[in-house]
């Protein structure tokens, strides 16, 4: 069983004071809007082969600059941690079907033999499971500065109950302004489109495990008042407003590979 990165980031955080990477001020949160979005990724879960993960992962360097080679950006990679069995998380920017799939980028990807080559060897022919979802998601502005910002991620996948998606979605944005009141983080929102059978997945961006499990600081009744402004019966309710949405879901918590 591999080390867990997220432990000793904790522990660092406890026994010295400061986490292993210097936090810088916190910027501003961003609009709750803008955690969701119309901006097309390709989201690719992968598992390595027994005894391949260390491959993977000093290969990454050369994977995303294949990426920039045949032209296009390269992923944002999470690293799983525990919970969920994927390894490895790639969120590819697409931006949308026809500027990806278009004849130039398409004449561009077809010079870059090299690049393509390695992407394929690595996406197509390595992992021993994989699986795609396309995804609308926020701007590559945002996740690029959420990314940069925060070293943990809290990934939940949902699979909703027929003719209920839209009603999942908003009790996410329920939830986000809920969480957003009592002080916590809120999540990014991503509606899945095609692929995998998961139909919407949320991303939590958090410094580290310590800020994490931090929760609220707020009394009971005090988060009872803000599940209430935010559209809840109460907060006890709202685990249960959301399973009555969904017939199953997984969570992972995943950290960086940088």
């Amino acid at each position: 069983m591999r080390p867990l990165p997220v432990l000793t980031a904790a522990f660092a955080l406890i026994l010295f004071g400061t986490p292993l990477r210097a936090q810088s001020e916190a910027p501003p949160e961003p609009a709750l809007a803008s955690l969701e979005g119309t901006t097309l990724y390709r989201v690719l879960t992968l598992r390595a082969a027994p005894g391949e993960f260390d491959s993977w992962i000093t290969a990454l360097p050369e994977i995303r600059a294949a990426y920039e080679a045949r032209g296009d950006h390269a992923p944002f990679v999470l690293r799983h941690s525990q919970g969920d069995h994927w390894d490895l998380m790639l969120i590819e920017p697409w931006g949308d079907f026809a500027g990806y799939l278009s004849t130039e980028r398409l004449e561009q990807r077809r010079r870059a033999t090299e690049s393509m080559t390695l992407l394929r060897a690595w996406l197509d022919d390595a992992p021993s499971f994989r699986e795609d979802l396309f995804a609308l998601g926020p701007s590559v502005d945002l996740l690029e500065t959420l990314f940069a910002g925060n070293d943990l991620y809290h990934v939940e996948m949902f699979h909703v109950l027929p003719r209920r998606k839209d009603d999942l979605l908003e009790q996410r944005r329920m939830e986000n302004a809920y969480l957003r009141q009592t002080g916590q983080v809120a999540n990014t929102i991503w509606s899945g489109i095609g692929g995998s059978d998961v139909d919407v997945f949320t991303i939590g961006f958090h410094a580290d495990l310590a800020a994490f499990a931090a929760g609220s600081p707020m009394t009971p009744t005090e988060k009872d008042r803000a599940a209430r402004d935010a559209g809840f019966a109460s907060v006890g309710a709202i685990s249960g407003f959301l399973r009555g949405l969904i017939t199953r879901h997984h969570d992972t918590l995943a950290v960086s590979v940088d």
